[in-house]
C-alpha cells in the first residue's frame, strides 16, 4: 500500500513478505489417480495456474494528535493536524481485446488533500492516449522570528498556511511500424494558496514600548499555465532524428504582504499606529515559444555524434501591479510617509543554443567524449514605477528604466573514461567556459528626480571545472570510490558608460558604489567504501570535504572635502568576503542476522563553518547530526512487524544584539511501528503508529521555541488484490 505521508524524514515501514505472499499464486494442486487392477497408473497432471493478480485497491484512515504548535508540525511532517482517509492506492488493468489494453491508477486522500488519477489506453501497432489529473497540498509555517530578549510576533494571517499545486494533462502518441513517432501533449498547471517568504518585515521600531517584532512577509499566490508540446522522432539509416515544439502561456496575480514601521508624525509615534502592512501585488503574464531539433548518428560502434539546436522566445508583461499600505491615519502626514501607485513593464528575451557531442572509442577500454555548447541571448525590458514623494502635499513622481543586454556564452568539455586496468575504472572530466554580457541601463525618471542617464557595463565570466575519480574493486565484496572536484568562476565588470547629470563618475561611469570583481573557488573531495565482510552484513562509509571561497573587489563613494578635490569613487582591494568549510561523514549498515529479521541503520555527521573578513558579518556554524534505525521481523508466514527510529540534532544559534539571530538549537525524535497481516491470499491489512517531537533545547533559537511540538499519528489500511 502507498505509505501515508507522516514525514519525509520519518522512515516508512515496508513488510518483509506479506506483499510477496499477496502476489503469489496459490500452491499447485496435484491430483493423483490411484492405479486400478489391470491398468497402468496415470501421469499426475498439475492444475491450471491462476492468472496473477495485477489489480488492487487500498483503503486507509488515520490522523494526528498534536501537542504544541500545529503549524510547526504540519510544515515539518507535511500532513494536516487532523484526520484523513480514503483510497491510498488504486491499480487496474484490463485487456479490452487482443490488441488494446486499459490501465488506470491513482489515489484520493481527503484531509491530506492529495489526489491523482491516470488513465491509459494503448493499442498495439497504433499508439496510445492517456489523460490524468493530480493535486496535492504543501504546508507552510507563517510564524515570525524571535530575537533573544525581545518580543515574539505573530503574522496577521495566522500560522497554518498551505499551497495547493496541481495539473491536468492529455497526451496522445502515434506508434506505427516504419512511421515517425509523434507525440502531442497538453498540460494545465496551477498553484494557489498562501505561504511564508524569505523576506521579513522591518517590524515595529524598538522605541515603541521597547518591543521588537520580526513578522515575515507572506505570499498570496494565484498562478496558472497552459503548455502545448509536439515531439516527432524518426530513424533514417544510422541517424536518429528528433523535433520538438513548445508553446506555453503563464499568468499570475501574486501579492506579498510585508510589515514596516512608518513615522506618521514628528516626533516619532510612540504606539503601534506606526506599524503598517505594505502589500505588493503583481499581475504578470508570459508567452513562451520554443523549438528544438536533435540527432544521434552512429558512424560505427566506436564513433557516435550527437547534435542539438534550440530556439526560445519569451515575452513578459507586468500590468496593473499595485502597492498599498494599510493605515487608519492620514498617509501623508510627516516627512517619512509615502505610498505607491500602479507599476507596469515588460520584456522580451530571445535565446539560441547549439551543442555538439562526440563519443569515440579508439580502443576497447577507452572512451573519449568531447563536447561544445554555444548560447546567444538578447534581452529588452522596460519598467515604470509611479510613486508619491514624501512631501506635503504629496507629489506623484516616476521612476522608469530600460534594460538592454546581449549575452554570448561558449562552453567546451572533455570526458575520458578508462577500464583497461584489472578491477579499476578511471575517469576524468574538464569543462571550460566564457561568458560575455553587455548590459545597458537607461534611467528615464521624471519629476523631482535626478536621473542617471546611462549605465553601460561589460561583464565577463570565466569558468573552469575539473573532476578526477577512480573506482577500485580489490576484493569480492569490497570496493572504493575516490573523486576530486575543483572549480573556479571569475566575474569582472568593466564600467564604460556615460554619467547623467549630478552623478559622480569613475572614469565615464555614473556610479556611487559598484561590485567590480567577484570570484568563486570550490574544492571538493569524497571517498566511499562499500564492504560486505559477511554474507549477511554490508557497510557503506562515505566522507566528503568541501570548501568554497568568495572574493570581491568593489568601489565606494568618497566625498571630497569642502574647497578641495571633488567627490569620486575609490577602487577597493580584493577581500575574502566569505569562506565555507564543510566536512560530512556518513555510515550505513544493513544486517540480516536471520531469515526472519533485518536491521538497517544510517548516521550522518556534518561539520560546517562560514567565515568572513567583513567585520559586520558574524561567523556562523551549521553543524548537525542525523541518524535512523529500521528493523523488520516476520512473526510468522502471514504477519510482519516493522519499526523505525530517527533523530536530528543541531546547536548553532547565534543571537544578535540589534538584528535577527540565525541558526537552530533543535532536537527532533521520531519513531514508528507497523504491523502487517495477510488475511487471505489477496487481502492485506496494516496498522501504523508514529511519534514525532521537535523541541528547541537548551536555549532559544530563531523560532524562540514557539514552533515546538509533540505529535502522535495513527492509521490503518486494507489492500485488496483482484
Amino acid at each position: 500500500m502507498k505509505p501515508i505521508r507522516f514525514s519525509k524524514f520519518l522512515a516508512q515501514s515496508t513488510t518483509l513478505r506479506s506483499f510477496r505472499l499477496a502476489l503469489a499464486a496459490p500452491a499447485l494442486v496435484i491430483t493423483l489417480t490411484s492405479a486400478q487392477a489391470g491398468t497402468s497408473a496415470k501421469t499426475p497432471v498439475p492444475a491450471e495456474t491462476p492468472a496473477p493478480l495485477t489489480s488492487w485497491i487500498g483503503f486507509t484512515i488515520g490522523g494526528a494528535f498534536v501537542n504544541g504548535n500545529d503549524a510547526g508540525f504540519m510544515s515539518r511532517a507535511q500532513q494536516n493536524d487532523g484526520f484523513y482517509g480514503g483510497i491510498d492506492s488504486l491499480q487496474y488493468s484490463k485487456a479490452i481485446n487482443d490488441s488494446t489494453t486499459l490501465t488506470m491508477d491513482g489515489h484520493a486522500l481527503p484531509g491530506l488533500e492529495d489526489y491523482e488519477v491516470n488513465i491509459d489506453v494503448t493499442k498495439t501497432d497504433l499508439g496510445y492516449i492517456k489523460t490524468g489529473y493530480k493535486e496535492f497540498r504543501t504546508w507552510y509555517d507563517g510564524t515570525g522570528g524571535f530575537s533573544e530578549g525581545k518580543q515574539y510576533s505573530l503574522p496577521a494571517w495566522g500560522e497554518e498556511l498551505s499551497v495547493d499545486r496541481g495539473e491536468f494533462y492529455l497526451e496522445a502518441g502515434l506508434r506505427m511500424e516504419n512511421m515517425p513517432e509523434i507525440t502531442f501533449s497538453y498540460k494545465h498547471a496551477f498553484r494557489n494558496g498562501q505561504k511564508d517568504s524569505l523576506a521579513w518585515g522591518e517590524g515595529i521600531p524598538s522605541n515603541i514600548a521597547n518591543t521588537f517584532k520580526t513578522a515575515p512577509a507572506l505570499w498570496d499566490i494565484d498562478e496558472q499555465s497552459d503548455t502545448f508540446e509536439l515531439d516527432v522522432a524518426h530513424t533514417l539509416g544510422n541517424t536518429d532524428l528528433g523535433l520538438g515544439l513548445v508553446y506555453e502561456h503563464a499568468s499570475y496575480t501574486n501579492s506579498r504582504t510585508n510589515t514596516r514601521g512608518y513615522l506618521i508624525t514628528s516626533p516619532p509615534a510612540t504606539s503601534s499606529s506606526a506599524f503598517r502592512e505594505v502589500t505588493l501585488t503583481d499581475e504578470y503574464s508570459m508567452d513562451l515559444f520554443a523549438g528544438n531539433i536533435h540527432s544521434v548518428t552512429r558512424f560505427n560502434d566506436k564513433l557516435w555524434l550527437t547534435a542539438g539546436f534550440a530556439y526560445n522566445s519569451v515575452n513578459t508583461d507586468t500590468d496593473g501591479s499595485t502597492r498599498s499600505i494599510a493605515s487608519n491615519t492620514p498617509l501623508y502626514t510627516g516627512t517619512r510617509a509615502e505610498a505607491y501607485a500602479a507599476t507596469s513593464g515588460g520584456g522580451e528575451v530571445s535565446q539560441i543554443i547549439g551543442n555538439l557531442n562526440l563519443m569515440w572509442n579508439p580502443m576497447p577500454d577507452l572512451t573519449i567524449t568531447p563536447s561544445l555548447r554555444y548560447e546567444h541571448e538578447e534581452r529588452d525590458a522596460l519598467s515604470t514605477n509611479p510613486f508619491y514623494r514624501p512631501q506635503t502635499p504629496a507629489v506623484l513622481s516616476y521612476a522608469s528604466a530600460a534594460d538592454d543586454s546581449e549575452l554570448n556564452e561558449t562552453i567546451g568539455a572533455l570526458d575520458i573514461r578508462y577500464t583497461g586496468l584489472s578491477d579499476l575504472v578511471l575517469y576524468a572530466k574538464g569543462q571550460w567556459g566564457q561568458t560575455n554580457e553587455d548590459v545597458t541601463w537607461r534611467d528615464t525618471s521624471k519629476a523631482n528626480l535626478t536621473p542617471r542617464s546611462l549605465v553601460d557595463n561589460d561583464i565577463q565570466i570565466d569558468e573552469q571545472e575539473y573532476t578526477l575519480g577512480a573506482n577500485w574493486y580489490p576484493l569480492s565484496g569490497l570496493s572504493f570510490s575516490l573523486q576530486g572536484f575543483y572549480a573556479e568562476r571569475d566575474q569582472s565588470l568593466d564600467p564604460t558608460g556615460n554619467a547623467g547629470t549630478g552623478v559622480q563618475t569613475l572614469g565615464t561611469q555614473g556610479m556611487t558604489a559598484i561590485m567590480l570583481e567577484h570570484d568563486t573557488q570550490i574544492e571538493d573531495i569524497n571517498l566511499r567504501m562499500t564492504w560486505r565482510p559477511l554474507s549477511n552484513l554490508s557497510l557503506v562509509t562515505r566522507y566528503d570535504y568541501g570548501q568554497t571561497k568568495y572574493s570581491n573587489r568593489g568601489s565606494q563613494w568618497e566625498p571630497g572635502a569642502v574647497g578641495s578635490s571633488p567627490s569620486g569613487a575609490e577602487i577597493l582591494n580584493f577581500i575574502e568576503s566569505g569562506k565555507t568549510t564543510c566536512n560530512i561523514l556518513s555510515e550505513s549498515v544493513t544486517w540480516n542476522p536471520m531469515a526472519r529479521l533485518y536491521v538497517q541503520g544510517s548516521a550522518s555527521w556534518v561539520w560546517s563553518q562560514t567565515d568572513s573578513d567583513f567585520t559586520s558579518v558574524t561567523n556562523s556554524d551549521n553543524d548537525y547530526f542525523s541518524g535512523s534505525l529500521t528493523a523488520g521481523y516476520a512473526i510468522d508466514d502471514k504477519t510482519d512487524l516493522t519499526g523505525s527510529f530517527t533523530y536530528y540534532g543541531a546547536s548553532n544559534y547565534a543571537a544578535a544584539a540589534s538584528s535577527m539571530g540565525y541558526g537552530l538549537n533543535t532536537q527532533e525524535y521520531g519513531a514508528s511501528l507497523t504491523l502487517t497481516r495477510m488475511i487471505t491470499a489477496n487481502m492485506v491489512w496494516n496498522l501504523r503508529y508514529a511519534f514525532l517531537t521537535s523541541q528547541t533545547d537548551p536555549s532559544p533559537d530563531q523560532t524562540g521555541g514557539y514552533n515546538d511540538f509533540t505529535a502522535q499519528m495513527v492509521s490503518t489500511g486494507l489492500q485488496i488484490r483482484f
